[in-house]
């Protein structure tokens, strides 16, 4: 599963741009047959000229995730990553003091909440962000090469290591001990 070409050399210019099929998982009949779930998707090349083969020996249980919610709202330190979070926070704390908030806990809550709402509204779910962006360089490495599809797929690719930056950044905060 996935695209057929393992290797790449991202090379800016199309006539330079090369792609091969270099690795490859190997079966034959009996092993198959034992293992008849099995199955190889060649995986996101992050950090690589390479895709990882990923071998997977069955189906995925679903999980489900039964957390409890924190009612107070926490600076992410995602948002700094993002172009627009300090013209949201200068924003929210102009208006805060036209509210006549001038409280430094009223203006931090004022603020938390709307970049808490930016971040649902109009930032929308990372993980759904990082799969939308993955499906759509997936297509254009599966289209034909032309100078366009290279320019197009090396910011794909910058898009995505920004986005897969921000969820580590979400991890580490979340995996902080007094978080």
């Amino acid at each position: 599963m996935g695209d057929a070409f393992t290797w790449r050399n991202h090379h800016h210019n199309a006539k330079g741009y090369i792609r091969e099929r270099l690795d490859r998982a190997v079966a034959n009949i009996e092993w198959r047959y034992l293992f008849p779930l099995v199955r190889v998707i060649n995986g996101d090349p992050r950090h690589s000229d390479h895709r990882p083969l990923i071998v997977e020996c069955g189906e995925r249980e679903p999980t489900i995730h039964g957390c409890f919610r924190d009612i107070s709202i926490k600076f992410e330190a995602k948002w700094l990553e993002e172009e627009g979070c300090f013209g949201r926070v200068e924003e929210a704390w102009n208006e805060a003091l036209e509210l006549g908030q001038v409280e430094m806990v009223q203006m931090q809550k004022k603020i938390l909440r709307d970049l808490q709402d930016w971040d649902r509204n109009v930032l929308g779910e990372l993980e759904r962000r990082i799969s939308s962006i993955k499906k759509e360089l997936e297509r254009c490495r599966r289209s034909r090469l032309s100078q366009q599809n290279v320019n197009r797929e090396h910011m794909l690719r910058y898009k995505l290591e920004r986005l897969q930056e921000q969820q580590n950044i979400y991890w580490k905060q979340r995996a902080h001990p007094l978080w």
